[in-house]
């Protein structure tokens, strides 16, 4: 595999290579390899790659101590003109086998490579990417179809979970896909909140392996809120209607299954700040020390009911009140400062990723954080919103990512001088 080498000082140094090894000029080779290998879905002979064939890189995923993996828009010359493919390469361990997975060894080291949708993690989203599939689905639910259904992949993360959303017409619902195993607890949590009158999609059928189709959340997410504030200040909800929501969470929430939040995880984050991130590994070491340093004094507080991912993306609002709040996952016991220390962490990484369209946040920010910080220590709520700018360093491009680092060092910086 391009020559990858086989000694391995540690699992950070190991899946540095591998991120090198799978980004890298030797992306080709190993995507040729594979290509070989993997039985095509229709039955056909494997493809011969050996004209023209292109390997773009399309998302990186980088999960410490559990691999990596890369998504590809890969294209070569067929038998019948261009051929266009989206390619998974993935080093997470433990993955199922299946014949339409290419494994490549080196040693010890291996990477197993599959065509997009047939994730060997997610036996369900083949199915889910199958627009007359899911067309059956909602006619069984009694939602005929008033045309074609569309499928839009709204996002994927390889072996863990895909979200598509699938539209006929004005009518659409979402199609999310995890490990068959993870399925039931996602669905319990929907129904927590659903059962409880909390603002949140209901779960409408749970039609195949890990498969679950819920309904769209009403309003829009509130970064188009966030982005249009200063035209429609009305349609901005202010910090305390955020937190409503919140505080309207069913103390059942407190007897689900406990998650790590963010900030519990900074090691694991911090790894893959250094890993995207190598030339900066020392300022990030340093900056993780000093977070974990703060919230090791946070004080002592019971566990109350937490989303657990609450941000702009996940939070949908209408006439500057909250409509529904997505992706519950996370749903469980926790601190209240890590719900709003993730809400605050990831707007303030807006500036930086659209500087025109986000110029007036910060004025947003210190209108909420002056807010939040009577809800929660200040000085807690400062050091878990730094945790969860750093865990979000990795994953986006180098540019990105040091600047969301600068935004981790102010956010702790602000943090110690109030110690």
């Amino acid at each position: 595999m391009g020559g990858m080498e086989t000694s391995e000082p540690s699992t950070a140094a190991r899946e540095s290579r591998d991120l090198e090894d799978l980004t890298g000029p030797g992306r080709v080779d190993i995507v040729r390899a594979a290509l070989l290998g993997i039985t095509p879905a229709d039955g056909a002979a494997p493809v011969a790659v050996q004209l023209h064939l292109s390997v773009e890189v399309d998302r990186v995923h980088h999960r410490p101590g559990a691999g990596v993996s890369v998504g590809y828009r890969v294209g070569y010359d067929g038998g019948g003109g261009r051929v266009n493919e989206y390619l998974v390469a993935s080093t997470a361990p433990r993955l199922p086998e299946s014949d339409q997975v290419a494994l490549l060894e080196d040693g010890d080291r291996q990477v197993r490579v599959w065509r997009h949708p047939h994730d060997p993690a997610l036996p369900g989203l083949a199915q889910a990417c199958d627009a007359e599939t899911v067309a059956r689905w909602l006619t069984d639910i009694g939602r005929h179809p008033a045309g074609p259904v569309r499928l839009d992949l709204v996002s994927y993360r390889p072996s863990r979970r895909a979200v598509l959303r699938a539209g006929a017409g004005t009518d659409a619902v979402f199609v999310k896909v995890l490990a068959p195993r993870r399925v039931d607890a996602l669905r319990r949590r929907h129904e927590v909140l659903t059962g409880a009158g909390v603002p949140a999609p209901r779960v409408l059928a749970q039609p195949g392996p890990g498969v679950l189709v819920t309904e769209r959340a009403p309003g829009h997410a509130l970064a188009e809120a966030i982005a249009g504030a200063l035209t429609n200040p009305a349609g901005l909800p202010g910090p305390e209607v955020l937190e409503s929501w919140l505080d309207s969470l069913p103390a059942a929430v407190t007897e689900l299954p406990a998650r790590p939040s963010w900030a519990d995880r900074i090691d694991f984050h911090a790894e893959a700040a250094r890993a995207a991130l190598p030339a900066e590994a020392d300022r990030i070491t340093r900056l993780e020390t000093g977070i974990a340093g703060l919230l090791a004094r946070s004080p002592d507080r019971p566990a109350v009911p937490t989303h657990g991912d609450f941000y702009e993306a996940n939070v949908f609002t209408a006439d500057g009140a909250v409509t529904a709040v997505i992706d519950v996952d996370s749903l469980g016991p926790g601190r209240r400062a890590d719900d709003l220390g993730t809400l605050l962490g990831h707007v303030a990484v807006l500036p930086a990723l659209a500087p025109r369209v986000y110029a007036h946040v910060p004025g947003i920010l210190r209108e909420w954080t002056a807010y939040f910080e009577t809800r929660a220590d200040p000085v807690e709520l400062r050091a878990r919103t730094a945790a969860v700018v750093l865990s979000l360093a990795a994953g986006t491009s180098p540019e990105q990512g040091l600047a969301r680092l600068a935004v981790a060092e102010a956010w702790h910086t602000d943090a110690q001088q109030r110690t």
